[in-house]
């Protein structure tokens, strides 16, 4: 036989498989079992290499579809899946995947999730197209894949455990869910995906609609999401590969999504400096909706080489701005385009990268290409919105443009423009800025124009200077009218400062007008001109700068040329229209002064060149113009040149023309620039102004008494010039005199001509004989007939006096006497004693007089006649005597009047008076040498008294004589003594002699030679490093200030004499070395306030400095006296030229210097030294100091208690230095070496009895402080110390808590207190210690553990604060939770201890402890639980009070809600435990309780589970002797009765075996006494006695004890409690149809059938009791209408179905029973006090009762009805028929009922009752009453029972 070729072989095994297929195919087991043998070997052979084969088998897989329908046949999907993974061929691959899909959804979940596995290995290497359907089988297992908690181990191996090892499938993966989480489907299941191209759609939906439809058995999207982005944020993928797909998610609408999404790019560590990421972002952007977009430019916004990306940034850009809106209300929620909120969000987030791209790609090459485009879309940009005003100001909109405009400055910052592009960007901002409306926009203009400007730095090309000129001078111009808004003067003033060199006049000349071109300009603007103004301020940041303005220029184009600037001048100012003031229109002219003040200072600025210009640089030249010859003759031979003499004449004129205008603010101003300018201006020059003096009358006769003076001056200058004519003079002259002559009568403003003819008078006269050769030809002999005696003129205004005087100090320091034949008695009379009488009030107008007076007496030294000599004598006496005046600015005034008198012209003071180019020296009077050394002697002399006034006095005229007379030799030869006598001022208390003293010293040394330099240094030193200057005193010597020390009765001690005084009075004179060491110390501190001021630190500097001063000086720098602390620094910076060197070279000496130092007697001292220390260890490294590390803290916390309050603050600032520098190196090295050694040094203090565990408040805040903040940055390098850490820090929750709290909780009832534990506890919760706590036990180990767990269990037992308990409950939560493994083996030991810490007596603690021992509780062994559970169950049962109970109950209550599984685990004892707690009687327990039973059980059928332990539990609380409990456990088996009882309901069958073993526990709960809530064990008795009709029938003792019981309860003697007993007694008799329990019912319920009112009751009138009285709600209603009920329901059910009317008679005899005669027409229970029960109950019961006869009657029961009607008519009776209007709708329709039900019984057929004898019922009666009652009812339900009722009768 021929053997069968391979391909027959092949197609018998395919033909033998499918006819066994077809052979089962009608056995569903069968067929199962078959495929899954055969399926996978099957479709294997769908690889075969013959056509036949594969086609027999695709015909075999088409028939076999047919077959598999049956929801039963599950196919061997795991055998399918390994087979599609190992084979390459396409058909196999297609096939098993199609039955893949069929039955990937008939597996378990479990089964489901174990194909994760086998599906992802090399799914992103295959290529094949089923690749797609694999994919959506990975999407159908990940909705049931359980993924494991974030951050677990477990979450770790995730990757592994599913075999995504390979990165090429984990890529494909992650992006193939990245995608889904873009994919979009409508309603119709079509795909609007953007993002996603075609083929991506494709592969997700696999081309069919229903893939993604739930209800075609698809997947839901939205639920595939969810899932798809928490498996994404596993440990399956790395930051890298889930970086997109974070992005998308964090982009989604749906906020499950983004939250997750949010959390992955938190936590992600991609960088955002990888070329390529940036690329993906950047793709991703171009083809993203908005949203997206978004997301990823906050992303590209913190990558800085995203800003090389030129070409993208460019893309993104037209794509978020520059694409057009369809329409304003246009929103494509899918696609690309976005408007409104959105775009509004895209444009802020593209605003922001293009701002950071400007920002931080400045430097970059590439970005500068696109530059000039990007400000050009921005443009583009704010000119789409309408420009310059916008068409629309949204809040939204204008957030943009101001956006816009921002990143417009800062692009066009850097960029690299043309000039012409430039100055066009300029020229847009500074017309979007006068005419944009939109305040808030406004700002980012200016903040745009000022980034702008600095592409323009100066130098410029002349055309580009022309245009700035330009553009600025019409910003400054522009009115604001018409379309501009707002003024741009700052913007353009900022913009020629910045822009224009300061040496530009027109920069200038806009400064200037920003100044005060308007009245009501703004002071920004004011301020910008002001700066502008200033080279210190332009050059402040430059070393070289001398480049001034030429003011020559500023001149010429000020004063003499038109500014083309566009202004209009104001046609209601009457403007001298000259020259000078062409460029000052309207309210310009204010700014004219301060141009012409600024030409001058310039032009001084410029003739000085060794001035240094610094901050005060004005006032500085001001003085040093007015108070120095060196200056002056400097700035006089600058003017002296030819060079710019018709500029100088110019801003002469200008200023000239000034004083001439009535506006005194602006003629002030000219006069005094004037009278400054021409004083040093060479006489050619003043020659064409001289003429024009005459039109200066007007000022100098003014009322404007501060021009007047001016005016005088100038009048002076020009007047007497010689180019004016001799007859010009006299004739102002004789004008002058003829208006001065009128004083005696002159008063108002002719008086005040007079004062100004008197004061120009005596000008013109001293100027002409300035400008004369010939003194003598210049005076006329008649001035004392112009010029009164200041004697004559005693009696005038002060101003008057002051006029005369000031004339006569002209005239004196001329050398002119008024009266030059008086003799002395006539010149003292006439001038000194009026002049001294002004003198002694403080004029110093009069002082300068005296002194120029002198000047002008004969200067012979001579003194044989003695004349002359002792009129000098007198007047220097009188100066002399002026010692006492208290104005130190009067001492110098005397100082200078001395100066005068005795060195007259050879004194710098006089000759600071010449302020014209003088001819000859006729005027000049030489020094009077004699009078020079005699006072010279006199004033150092007078420097040892000492007298505090007379002191300070000779000192500053001392001071005066040197400074102005210090070249002459006769003070040249006593410069020494001078030096001592300084010397010893420094120690004076007054800090002005000081200042002198300091500042005679350093003149003194710049005068002297340099012997006298060394031995002045010599001295400085000495005095600086001794102990302290000696202070030698007598009597009178002045200690302390007035007041200083009060004695107590009104006085104080000031001097020598006085401190011994005090200590004889006393009786101690050690007190007199006290006060005098006071004195001393503090006249060493005034000495040390004097160094380095005015120029000390100079002289310091020249010499060697012993290496001894530094540690000394070093501490000084940091005295709390300012004016030490300048000095000091002063003198540092000149002593140290590299200070870093010297401090590093001399660190330890000044180190030690200061430990010994911050613990000495000194405050002074301490508080210097804790400053000092905190600047030297500033910034060092650690190593430097290491050594005295220690030490600063012990110091440190040592002061920080002193009694000095600065101290403390001082020591607080050095805790906090050092903790911070603690603090930083934490944060910056982490756990270096430093870092370890610093904690090391400071820690172990910190904690110890001197810092965290210190007494003292402060000193234990500040540690506590210092100790949170290095927890918090501490790591691993805490580990030695946490547990120390721990324990301190959990004792200060409680000792740093406020003393307030504890005072009000004290006060406070036990409510209040309750709602302040709550408060405290969270307090707590949020303090920075816990969080410094939770910080350090981060870095727990096995290690660590071994330390904490004895500390922590110490500080738990010693504890007494409630917030320090509440801590270490946090602390045990913390270490259960994150430390598991660590904390376990101490778990156990923790947990006993939590069995004492739950029963804490403050609610918020037990609760703490209870959930930390639910957290522990996780890790302990099964013992330890066993324990715990035990010990909680014990106490409950042996609490004395129901507080333990509450405590216990929050225990179990955290253990099942903290711990689930755990609970389940030990529910066997917890749950029957949490069944008897929800019983309790505490309201409390027993909702804790319950809460645990429905968290765990969820029903009462859960009861059956636990029957035998909940009878143990309730034996246990039953034996106990606490009530409570008692009641608790019988509530709690009678529940459980009920549960079982309920239970049988539900199944149907009886659990007699439960019931047996419940009832002897519940008949102990039953034999209790009657407590509050008894009555609930009565309600489950009834049924209990029905289902357990098994047991009572086998067992008749039983049965019988069930009546017993009932029978005992009915009788208790508790009014409350028998309503419900007697409920129980008829629901019993219900229940044992055997017993016929109606005789013993009557009998026990009878007696309370009894309504009437019992005499010895105690009345109550109660509302309420009559209302619930007449409801029948009343006790008394409530027992009776019980006995009632049990009368009518404790029947027996049997007999009622054998004889119903006789079951009705016995009933109706048993109500009887209180009645004298049972009268069925008038029954008892029908009588008034019965008629609320009746109402209320009875009509229902009657109605119950005769349906139930007419069921019997209706089945042959019914009875004899004829011989018992008369028995229905005891019913009708009661059912008070004549009354049918009464009562509510419910008993109105009972009734109608009931008596309809009667009407049926009593119309029976006679077929269902026996017949009788009896009497009947008047039916026709009943009719009557239904009949009314019909037509009396309102409602139509009544109305139509009483109908059916009728037609009944009928």
């Amino acid at each position: 036989m021929a053997t069968p070729s391979t391909e027959q072989r092949e197609l018998d095994l395919v033909e033998k498989v499918d006819f066994r297929i077809i052979a089962g195919a009608n056995d569903v087991e069968k067929l199962q079992q078959l495929l899954k043998t055969f399926l996978p070997p099957l479709l294997l052979k769908a690889g075969s290499q013959h056509a036949s084969v594969r086609n027999k088998v695709v015909q075999v897989c088409q028939r076999l579809t047919t077959f598999i329908q049956q929801p039963s046949i599950v196919l061997p999907v795991a055998a399918l899946l390994d087979q599609y993974k190992a084979t390459d061929s396409q058909l196999i691959k297609h096939f098993d995947l199609v039955f893949i899909q069929h039955s990937i959804v008939r597996l378990s979940v479990v089964e489901r999730r174990d194909l994760m596995p086998k599906i992802l290995p090399g799914i992103g290497s295959d290529v094949s197209p089923s690749r797609a359907g694999l994919f959506n089988v990975f999407l159908r297992c990940l909705g049931d894949f359980k993924l494991p908690p974030r951050g677990s181990k477990e979450d770790e191996n995730l990757r592994e455990q599913i075999r995504l090892q390979d990165s090429k499938d984990a890529k494909f993966v992650a992006d193939s869910l990245g995608k889904l989480l873009l994919l979009r489907m409508n309603a119709q299941g079509s795909t609007i995906s953007p993002g996603l191209a075609q083929s991506d759609v494709l592969f997700l939906t696999l081309n069919k609609p229903e893939t993604w439809n739930p209800a075609e058995s698809g997947l839901s999207l939205p639920e595939s999401r969810i899932q798809v982005v928490n498996f994404l944020a596993s440990g399956a993928f790395t930051d890298q590969e889930r970086f997109l797909p974070a992005i998308y998610a964090a982009s989604s609408s749906d906020f499950r999504l983004a939250g997750v999404g949010d959390d992955m790019l938190k936590r992600s560590k991609v960088s955002l400096e990888d070329k390529d990421v940036v690329r993906q972002l950047f793709e991703a952007h171009s083809r993203l909706p908005a949203p997206y977009r978004i997301r990823i430019l906050g992303l590209l916004s913190k990558s800085e080489i995203s800003t090389t990306f030129t070409d993208e940034i460019l893309a993104a850009f037209r794509l978020d701005v520059a694409a057009k809106r369809e329409g304003p209300d246009a929103m494509q929620v899918d696609g690309l385009s976005s408007s409104g909120l959105e775009l509004t969000k895209v444009h802020r987030a593209l605003f922001e990268f293009i701002n950071w791209v400007a920002r931080i790609g400045a430097n970059k090459p590439e970005f500068s290409k696109i530059r000039s485009l990007l400000v050009s879309l921005l443009r583009e940009f704010v000119e789409a919105q309408g420009w310059p005003k916008p068409e629309r100001q949204s809040l939204d909109e204008n957030t943009l443009r101001s956006r816009a405009y921002e990143t417009i400055g800062v692009l066009a910052k850097g960029t690299a423009m043309s000039d012409t592009a430039r100055m066009v960007l300029a020229q847009w901002l500074f017309k979007s800025l006068c005419e944009d409306p939109t305040a808030d926009v406004v700002v980012n203009i200016d903040a745009a124009l000022s980034s702008l400007a600095a592409n323009f730095k100066p130098p410029h090309s002349p055309d580009v200077s022309e245009q700035l000129h330009t553009l600025i001078l019409e910003s400054m111009v522009k009115a604001e009218e018409g379309n501009i808004v707002r003024s741009s003067r700052h913007a353009a003033t900022k913009w020629a400062n910045q822009c224009l060199p300061f040496s530009d006049v027109y920069a200038r000349w806009v400064d200037i007008l920003a100044v005060a071109g308007r009245r009501d300009e703004r002071s920004d603007v004011v301020e910008e001109g002001q700066k502008g103004l200033d080279p210190w301020t332009y050059y402040a940041n430059q070393e070289n700068f001398r480049t001034l303005p030429a003011w020559h220029e500023m001149v010429v184009t000020f004063f003499t040329k038109t500014i083309s600037s566009g202004g209009k001048p104001d046609a209601d100012m009457d403007i001298d229209e000259g020259p000078s003031f062409g460029n000052f229109p309207g309210q310009c002219v204010r700014a004219f002064p301060v141009a012409v003040d600024y030409c001058k200072r310039t032009l001084f600025l410029t003739a000085l060149k060794d001035f240094t210009i610094e901050p005060g640089w004005e006032r500085q030249l001001s003085a040093t113009v007015h108070s120095d010859l060196k200056t002056r003759r400097a700035i006089r031979n600058y003017l002296t040149s030819n060079e710019h003499g018709q500029a100088i004449f110019y801003l002469l004129r200008s200023a000239f023309g000034g004083m001439l205008l009535e506006d005194t603010e602006i003629a002030e101003g000219c006069a005094r620039s004037f009278v400054e300018l021409a004083s040093f201006t060479p006489s050619r020059i003043l020659a064409p102004l001289a003429p024009r003096a005459v039109e200066l009358l007007p000022l100098i006769t003014s009322n404007k008494r501060e021009i007047r003076p001016l005016a005088c001056s100038a009048f002076g200058i020009l007047a007497a010039h010689p180019a004016n004519s001799p007859e010009s003079i006299n004739k102002s002259k004789t004008t002058l005199a003829d208006i001065a002559k009128n004083h005696k009568t002159a008063v108002g403003s002719e008086l005040n001509a007079v004062e100004g003819a008197w004061n120009a008078l005596a000008h013109l006269i001293s100027r002409s004989v300035y400008y004369s050769t010939d003194k003598d030809s210049n005076v006329s002999s008649d001035l004392g007939d112009v010029f009164p005696t200041p004697d004559s003129v005693s009696s005038s205004t002060l101003s008057t006096q002051e006029a005369l005087i000031e004339a006569y100090s002209q005239l004196w320091t001329a050398g002119i006497r008024p009266l030059p034949e008086a003799d002395e008695d006539a010149i003292s009379k006439a001038f000194v004693d009026p002049l001294v009488l002004l003198a002694k009030k403080g004029n110093e107008k009069a002082i300068t007089a005296l002194g120029r007076l002198a000047i002008s007496l004969p200067s012979s030294d001579v003194s044989s006649d003695g004349e002359s000599s002792d009129r000098i004598a007198v007047i220097l006496e009188k100066l002399f005597a002026l010692y006492e005046l208290r104005q130190a600015e009067v001492h110098f005034t005397v100082g200078e009047a001395i100066t005068a008198a005795i060195a007259c012209w050879d004194s710098a003071v006089v000759q600071l008076t010449l302020n014209v180019e003088a001819s000859g020296d006729s005027y000049r009077i030489v020094k009077r040498s004699s009078r020079v050394s005699t006072v010279l002697e006199k004033l150092l002399a007078d420097c040892k008294n000492t007298k505090p006034s007379l002191l300070k006095a000779s000192g500053i005229w001392l001071f005066c004589i040197i400074q102005y007379c210090a070249h002459l030799e006769e003070v040249q030869s006593r410069l020494r003594e001078c030096q001592v006598a300084f010397m010893r001022l420094l120690s004076a208390r007054d800090e002005l002699v000081q200042e002198t003293a300091s500042r005679g010293l350093s003149l003194v040394y710049g005068k002297g030679d340099s012997a006298l330099k060394g031995d002045l240094v010599r001295d400085l030193v000495s005095s600086f490093t001794g102990s302290g200057p000696q202070l030698k005193v007598d009597e009178e010597t002045e200690l302390f200030e007035a007041g200083a020390l009060p004695t107590g009765d009104g006085k104080s001690v000031t001097s020598y004499k006085d401190i011994i005084s005090l200590a004889n009075e006393v009786g101690d004179q050690s007190l007199v070395y006290k006060l005098m060491s006071m004195a001393t110390n503090a006249a060493t501190w005034s000495t040390r306030s004097a160094f380095g001021r005015f120029g000390l630190s100079n002289i310091l500097s020249e010499s060697e400095v012993d290496p001894k001063l530094y540690p000394k000086l070093y501490r000084y720098r940091f005295d709390p006296n300012p004016n030490v602390q300048k000095s000091m620094n002063d003198i540092w910076k000149a002593l140290v030229k590299d200070s870093n060197a010297v401090i590093e070279t001399h660190f330890d000496a000044i180190m030690k210097d200061l430990l010994k130092c911050i613990l000495g007697k000194e405050w002074r001292v301490r508080e210097a030294s804790c400053a000092a220390i905190i600047d030297l260890v500033g910034g060092r490294p650690f190593q430097k100091y290491e050594q005295y590390y220690k030490d600063i803290w012990i110091a440190a916390l040592k002061v920080l208690d002193d009694v000095k309050g600065t101290v403390r603050n001082a020591a607080l600032h050095l805790c906090i230095a050092l903790s911070t520098t603690l603090v930083r190196q934490l944060e910056e090295s982490g756990n270096t070496a430093s870092a370890r050694a610093m904690m090391n040094e400071a820690l172990p203090f910190l904690l110890s009895d001197k810092g965290i565990e210190s007494g003292v408040k402060e000193v234990k805040l500040f540690a506590t402080d210092t100790v949170i903040k290095i927890c918090k940055k501490g790591g691993k390098a805490l580990n030695p110390y946490i547990a120390t850490i721990v324990s301190n820090l959990l004792g200060s929750l409680t000792t740093l808590e406020s003393d307030i709290v504890n005072y009000y909780y004290q006060r406070m009832g036990e409510d209040d207190r309750d709602k302040i534990d709550k408060l405290r506890s969270s307090a707590v919760a949020q303090s920075p210690i816990t969080e410094a706590i939770e910080s350090s036990l981060r870095t727990v180990d096995a290690d660590v553990m071994e330390n904490l767990a004895p500390a922590l269990e110490e500080a738990i037992k010693t504890a007494i604060g409630m917030p320090t308990k509440v801590g270490c409950s946090r602390v045990l939560s913390i270490l259960a939770t994150r430390h598991t493994v660590d904390f376990k083996p101490y778990s156990a030991r923790f947990l006993q201890l939590m069995e004492k810490q739950v029963l804490d007596r403050n609610d918020e603690v037990s609760q703490g402890y209870a959930r930390s021992a639910a957290y522990i509780i996780r890790s302990c062994p099964d013992e330890a639980r066993l324990r715990f559970s035990d010990r909680l169950l014990k106490l409950y049962l042996e609490s004395e009070d129901e507080a333990r109970r509450q405590k216990v109950a929050d225990a179990v209550l955290a253990l099942s809600k903290i711990s689930p599984d755990h609970f389940n685990a030990l529910e066997g004892k917890l749950l029957p435990f949490a069944y008897l707690g929800k019983h309790d009687t505490d309201d409390y327990v027993k909702k804790e309780f319950e809460e645990v039973w429905d968290k765990h059980a969820g029903s009462s059928l859960s009861v059956a589970r636990y029957v035998s332990e909940m009878v143990e539990l309730v034996q246990k609380s039953l034996s106990t002797a606490q009530w409570s409990l008692k009641h608790a456990g019988a509530l709690a088996i009678s529940s459980a009765v009920a549960g079982i009882t309920k239970a049988s309901d539900v199944t149907g069958q009886v659990n007699v075996e439960n019931l047996n073993t419940l009832w002897p526990v519940y008949e102990k709960a039953l034999a209790l006494k009657t407590f509050p809530g008894k009555e609930k064990l009565l309600e489950p008795f009834p049924d209990f006695v029905s289902k357990s009709k098994a047991i009572w029938q086998k067992d008749a003792s039983f049965g019988e004890q069930l009546k017993k019981i009932v029978v005992r309860e009915a009788k208790r003697n508790n009014s409350v409690y028998r309503p419900h007993a007697f409920r129980c007694l008829w629901k019993f008799a219900a229940a044992r149809d055997d017993l016929t329990m109606l005789p013993i019912i009557t009998e026990i319920v009878t007696p309370y059938l009894d309504m009437t009112e019992d005499e010895d009751a105690m009345g109550v009138d109660d509302k309420a009791n009559t209302n619930n009285k007449a409801r029948g709600l009343d006790p008394k209603s409530q027992t009776a209408w019980a006995a009632m009920e049990a009368i009518a329901k404790g029947y027996n059910r049997a007999k009622m179905q054998e004889d119903a009317m006789e079951q009705l008679k016995e009933i109706a005899l048993a109500l009887e029973e209180n009645a004298e005669k049972p009268d069925f027409k008038k029954p008892y229970i029908g009588q008034a006090p019965f008629d609320a029960i009746r109402r209320v109950f009875w009509y229902g019961c009657v109605l119950e009762l005769l349906q139930a006869a007419v069921k019997a009657g209706e089945e042959g029961g019914a009875g004899s009805l004829a011989d018992n009607l008369e028995v229905l008519q005891f019913y009708l009776v009661t059912l008070d028929l004549d009354k049918a209007d009464t009562g509510t709708e419910e008993q109105r329709l009972l009734r109608a009922k009931a008596t309809m039900a009667a009407v049926v019984l009593a119309k029976l057929p006679k077929d269902h009752a026996t017949t009788g004898t009896g009497s009947g019922i008047a039916l026709v009666e009943i009719k009557k009453k239904v009949e009314k009652a019909s037509n009396e009812e309102r409602s139509t339900e009544v109305h139509g029972s009483w109908k059916t009722c009728l037609l009944l009768l009928d």
